[in-house]
């Protein structure tokens, strides 16, 4: 439902901007989710199989062709720069007393990486934690996931489009 939804959505034109089918879906997810529709926990783990698939699908064959001798740079910058952000949530959850559920979903959504919504879920799920815990710190995951994929995927198209111009025009 929220992917037909999302999909919907994510076509609305904004100027000259959309959010797109992703967006769109996580926005509407967001909101169905407050409805309190449930899921079984079988079918979120296809599902979010089948997405992580997909997003290989599309990136895995330009991953591997950008490899080469120049793209050392680039990769230095981005080791650096993900160092940079795990070590800033990591002070923002202490700081602001979030528990790791949500920590890993505001990390997971502000760098775009849906990998570690997996990886964060398997970890929660081994820590021996009692059932409701569990389930308290994965809707958490989500949470957080869904509030700041859009900031993480805007955040650096505002920056090139406004801040750098303007810092380098």
């Amino acid at each position: 439902m929220s992917l037909a939804i999302g999909y919907a959505v994510g076509k609305i034109q904004f100027g000259r901007f959309q959010f797109g089918g992703v967006a769109g879906s996580l926005i509407a997810a967001v909101l169905i989710s407050q409805v309190g529709v449930t899921i079984d926990p079988g079918i979120k783990a296809v599902a979010f199989a089948l997405f992580i698939y997909a997003v290989g699908f599309e990136s895995g064959p330009q991953f591997f062709n950008s490899l080469n001798r120049s793209a050392l740079r680039e990769i230095a910058l981005a080791v650096f720069l993900a160092a940079t952000a795990l070590v800033t949530v990591i002070l923002c959850a202490r700081i602001g007393g979030l528990d790791k559920g949500l920590a890993a979903g505001i990390a997971a959504g502000g760098l775009t990486q849906s990998a570690i919504i997996g990886t964060a879920g398997d970890t929660l799920n081994r820590l021996g934690l009692p059932a409701d815990e569990v389930a308290r710190q994965q809707a958490g995951i989500a949470i957080g996931y869904a509030v700041t994929y859009i900031f993480g995927s805007l955040g650096p198209i505002l920056v090139c489009l406004i801040l750098i111009p303007r810092l380098f025009g």
